[in-house]
């Protein structure tokens, strides 16, 4: 219970954190390709998932572009119930998105679904340890850990880099990023 009420009020912080951000540069999205890591570049020529940013989510629109540029094939997380994995399906950049639960944006259920093997994640606050907050309902730690089972992923979160709290309250179903890609640089997560 008390590490609830802790990522309750760490969630707080890193919320308001994040709206002050994007009020002082909702374009920042743009700066993540720039900070991209080389390293990671042979695994965007895979399935790379992103996702729609919703309301103040730093935006991945511009590293989508580019990966498309460099042939990777974009697929975008789709909501399937309630204490459910996400699901991910097939989109290009032409495409219009169909609204979804919670605010979200997916592509059409008529698009195939993907397995990603890099995966790039909105959150709301993370950690230099890897942790992330996200908005509470596990949907991306119950993804995370069923794709980590059927074959190597790589997770990057994406934040601004005022997003980023001294230490985040974890527990056992706690997924952890393997890297985190901010408008100011990019973070390794040992492991």
């Amino acid at each position: 219970m008390l590490t609830a009420w802790r990522k309750t009020n760490a969630r707080r912080a890193a919320r308001a954190a994040r709206a002050a951000a994007y009020a002082k540069e909702p374009d920042a999205g743009r700066r993540l390709v720039e900070h991209f890591p080389d390293s990671l570049w042979p695994n965007v020529r895979q399935v790379v998932a992103g996702y729609a940013a919703i309301g103040d989510e730093i935006d991945p629109q511009t590293l989508l572009e580019t990966f498309a540029l460099e042939q990777a094939r974009i697929a975008l997380p789709c909501v399937v119930a309630k204490d459910q994995p996400l699901t991910f399906r097939s989109w290009t950049l032409d495409q219009p998105l169909e609204p979804g639960p919670f605010g979200t944006r997916e592509p059409a259920a008529s698009c195939s679904e993907l397995t990603p093997s890099l995966i790039l994640v909105p959150l709301v606050g993370f950690d230099l340890q890897g942790r992330r907050l996200g908005y509470g309902g596990g949907f991306y730690d119950r993804t995370l850990e069923q794709l980590k089972q059927s074959g190597p992923l790589t997770v990057v979160g994406l934040a601004y880099a005022a997003q980023k709290l001294a230490k985040i309250p974890a527990e056992a179903h706690d997924m952890r990023l393997d890297w985190v890609v901010t408008e100011q640089g990019a973070h390794q997560i040992a492991s």
